[in-house]
């Protein structure tokens, strides 16, 4: 033990060296670049911070990374330079980083940069000049910055002529971005022509853009004053700005990108006012009628027709939907014909797809999933899906049975591309992107040494998303029938023991309806901040309820429901999310807060509707389904070998920091924190052992982990890793207590006990 700790100790000592000598591997006149110095002249200290960091973040280029006065990843690629090939060329190239040179080219263009920020800020007298200071072959730019006073905005100047344009201009006037007493800042230009020209296409100007509207700055108005004087550039043509209105649509659904149009048989059909030229049927013409906005005639609107195109490509059988425009006058009226060209996709697909889904203590788990989608299946854009998944749960060690769990699931869906709404009850706006689905489904749970759980469901839901940010899932009908089976003697003695256990395991009926919302303001293929968030919540038995106090009211309870007792609670259940991106990796925090409510006809929740932590996607220092309900221990028994608490409460919360560390490898540190408790009319079973949930103490029963992971990410495949250990912990007739003075990743017995490994596809949050 002592030469490898000896070895390592001479490497460390070795890099440190080299990375206290930074211009070891220079070039003969090359200097080592330090990095850049800000100096304000003549400006308020307030002003000077605020500037600043945002005026040294344009200088270039960004000098070696500093850890104590030294460059530890300089040092790095200084210690491995000469390497070809093994370990060290390795390390040079995922670990170092090459010296940084003085480049006289990059600091001019850092300083005209810097000069254009402050002027667009409306510092417009601001100069900066920049001095080399050179020693030792080390530079360091020193940036003298005189900004001046930063001018504000004045009194603005709006056309005042009559054309329909400028009509439409001075409505606007009130909503203006720019206000007397502001900051003078190229942006809130930009942002007034935009918001400007998007108002004007939204109202039948269809060739309107921000380059058709700029600015006079007086800077003569007063001190430190501009006056602006907004102008607007006419077309080409010269002619003033006109409303524009939709005039002929013609649509082809069968367009292929890689033929000519004019050697395809093609068949020409008209439909209320619509032309279809096709060279084959394909989705009925009646639903891609449906889904293009505005008809001949109608006021054009620029994100109704963005809206036409995204709502033909939601439809599923084509993969690209391009619109063309061709421009035509008659009368006094200018008209747009359409031209919607779709090309099919691959209407059928299949998938197979096999998981390690948790590597846990000692227990492994996997999975496979079989999915098939048809998305043109009763040729009206219908889609058909039948999803089979497996999986397996091993026990590995001494006296424990090697297959601790198994199952299977079976699920067949059909979804229509429009809302299902009978008699006309409900007239949906028409801009939305609207579903409707139907699924069946079953599933098979065996837990070895304790039941079998057999259950079978159908749901009916609507689905529509009014933008880009909302999405909505209403389901009137969702039926669920539950049948528990072949209870071992040692799971019946624990329900015998636990009546709401056996409440929650009994054979039963569940007729629900549900309702889902979704917020996300994640923009794909962009670093940009955003929060999400999903909430649902579950209403049980309540009809079946009324109709059973009208027609067996007296009998005992539970009513029945085709010989089977029905369920009756409420579920809530709200996931809230916060993604914040940094200049190398980025924070992760979430909030996953759910609570079931049993009432009326039942005294627990059914298992299946119950919530559980622990796990590769949750509290990942504890196993699935280990911890709670409260302060209790029953799941860190190994006599139960698979655990299986479950709870009415739920409280998890999150927070996770991700960091790029090399190619397709990121890294990330996390920390999790949560439990699930009990809630309930009689204090029986585990209530006694502190299973309930108390406003007053439950926040001393929550857990802690934290752990390290490595994330392999390739774009469409992410294999995740996580080693986590606890930070706070329950322990039989103790309750919860931190055990960070505990830690000892050095003793094989700490790991053990305390490190849960996870192995899983995707990102657990």
């Amino acid at each position: 033990m002592r030469q490898p700790i000896l070895y390592i100790g001479f490497l460390l000592l070795a890099l440190a060296g080299t990375a206290c000598n930074p211009t070891r591997r220079l070039q003969e006149g090359e200097l080592f670049y330090q990095g850049a110095k800000t100096e304000f002249i003549g400006s308020p200290p307030a002003q000077q911070k605020k500037l600043e960091a945002q005026l040294l973040e344009m200088a270039s280029p960004q000098p070696n990374e500093q850890l104590l006065g030294l460059y530890p990843r300089l040092g790095v690629y200084n210690a491995f330079a000469n390497k070809q090939k093994g370990i060290g060329k390795w390390l040079r190239e995922k670990l170092g980083r090459p010296p940084v040179t003085y480049n006289s080219s990059l600091v001019e263009r850092s300083h005209l940069r810097m000069e254009k920020f402050l002027k667009d800020n409306g510092y417009l007298q601001a100069t900066i000049r920049y001095d080399t200071l050179v020693k030792h072959r080390k530079a360091t730019v020193n940036y003298r910055i005189r900004t001046g006073k930063q001018y504000t905005i004045g009194a603005v100047e709006w056309p005042r002529d009559t054309t329909p344009l400028n009509e439409l201009l001075e409505k606007e006037k009130p909503g203006s971005l720019l206000k007397a007493g502001e900051p003078l800042q190229l942006s809130l230009l930009k942002g007034e022509r935009g918001r400007l020209a998007q108002s004007g296409i939204e109202q039948g100007f269809f060739r309107l853009s921000a380059d058709n509207f700029y600015y006079y700055v007086d800077t003569s108005f007063a001190t430190a004053q501009a006056g602006l004087y907004l102008r607007v550039a006419l077309p080409e043509d010269g002619l003033p700005f006109r409303r524009h209105y939709i005039g002929k649509t013609a649509i082809h659904p069968t367009y292929l990108l890689n033929e000519k149009e004019q050697e395809l048989a093609m068949d020409t059909l008209k439909l209320e006012g619509f032309q279809f030229i096709q060279s084959q049927d394909f989705v009925r013409l009646s639903v891609l009628k449906r889904a293009v906005l505005q008809r001949e005639g109608e006021l054009y609107v620029h994100s109704l027709q963005q809206k036409s195109v995204n709502r033909l490509l939601g439809l599923g059988p084509f993969k690209f939907v391009n619109l063309k425009y061709q421009l035509r006058e008659s009368g006094d009226s200018l008209f747009l014909d359409r031209q919607f060209f779709l090309t099919p996709g691959l209407t059928q697909d299949f998938s197979a797809e096999v998981e390690a889904s948790s590597l846990e203590s000692n227990s492994l788990g996997s999975a496979l999933n079989i999915n098939y989608t048809h998305r043109n299946f009763l040729g009206g854009a219908e889609s058909f899906s039948l999803d089979f998944s497996s999986g397996i749960l091993t026990q590995l060690g001494k006296d424990v049975r090697f297959i601790h769990s198994y199952d299977f699931s079976l699920e067949a869906g059909l979804s229509f591309p429009s809302l299902l709404i009978p008699f006309g009850l409900i007239r949906p706006e028409r801009a939305w992107q609207a579903r409707s689905s139907v699924s069946l489904g079953g599933e098979f749970e065996r837990r070895a040494t304790q039941y079998t759980l057999q259950s079978f469901r159908n749901r009916f839901a609507y689905q529509w998303q009014p933008g880009r940010l909302h999405q909505h899932s209403l389901s009137p009908l969702q039926l669920t029938w539950v049948k528990t089976r072949n209870t071992s003697p040692e799971f019946e003695a624990r329900l015998a023991s636990n009546p709401r256990l056996r409440t929650s395991f009994g054979n039963y009926f569940i007729a629900s309806a549900a309702y889902q919302y979704s917020y996300s303001e994640q923009k794909p293929q962009q670093r940009e901040d955003y929060l999400s968030l999903q909430a649902q919540a579950e209403a049980a038995g309540n009809l079946s309820y009324a109709i059973s106090e009208i027609f067996s009211s007296g009998q005992d309870r539970p009513y029945k429901l085709f010989g089977i007792p029905y369920a009756q609670f409420l579920s809530l259940e709200a996931d809230t999310r916060y993604h914040h991106y940094l200049n190398q990796g980025s924070w992760i925090v979430r909030a996953n807060l759910g609570v079931a409510i049993p009432y009326g006809n039942s005294e627990a929740v059914p298992y299946i509707r119950q919530f559980f932590v622990g796990g590769a996607n949750s509290i990942r220092a504890f196993r699935l389904r280990e911890l709670g309900p409260g302060s209790n221990t029953d799941g860190f028994s190994t006599e139960q070998g698979v655990s299986d608490q479950t709870g009415d409460i739920k409280i998890e919360l999150n927070a996770e920091y991700r960091l790029p560390l090399f190619s397709y490898l990121h890294g990330a540190v996390f920390a999790d924190a949560g439990n699930i408790w009990l809630i309930g009319r009689a204090a029986t079973g585990q209530e006694k052992a502190g299973g309930l949930f108390e406003w007053n103490n439950f926040y001393n029963e929550l857990a802690v982990g934290a752990g390290l992971g490595l994330r392999l990410d390739v774009t469409y495949f992410v294999l995740r890793l996580d080693v986590a250990f606890p930070l706070r912990r329950p322990f039989p007739d103790e309750g919860f207590r931190w055990v960070i003075d505990e830690i000892s990743p050095l003793s094989r017995r700490w790991r053990q006990e305390n490190l849960v490994m996870n192995l899983a596809l995707g990102y657990p949050f």
